[in-house]
């Protein structure tokens, strides 16, 4: 029976524990206000995005501001969220971006704008 308490007690002292240390990291993983959320670089162009599907004949590529252009191999969309985005996926939207080509003049890196952002951008430019 001794060791029936002992266990009861250290199951006991052991949720204890865990449930004190949960609110704590919780607080940890929220984002802290007035903080950017994302990173842009300045010199990152602004247009409006789409990538045009794939045939039999031609790979899938970009269109910014109705321009053609390349997906470069390591291509990362950011959606407003900073979470990436499939360009399958998004394949025949739309979208505000400010965009980095690579030194070969193909889409490496784009970042979906929220309208607020977009105006923000405009006014400033």
């Amino acid at each position: 029976m001794p060791m029936l308490f002992s266990r009861l007690s250290l199951v006991a002292c052991a949720a204890t524990l865990l449930m004190s240390v949960a609110p704590a990291m919780a607080q940890e993983t929220q984002p802290i206000p007035g903080a950017p959320v994302r990173v842009i670089p300045a010199d990152a162009m602004m247009a409006r995005m789409e990538i045009v599907r794939s045939t039999d004949t031609d790979p899938m590529r970009a269109k910014l501001d109705g321009k053609a252009f390349g997906l470069a191999p390591g291509l990362r969309i950011f959606s407003t969220e900073t979470l990436l985005m499939n360009p399958v996926t998004v394949a025949g939207k739309k979208f505000p971006v400010r965009y980095k080509l690579d030194l070969y003049g193909q889409l490496l890196t784009a970042w979906v704008m929220t309208d607020a952002e977009v105006k923000a951008w405009k006014a400033a430019h």
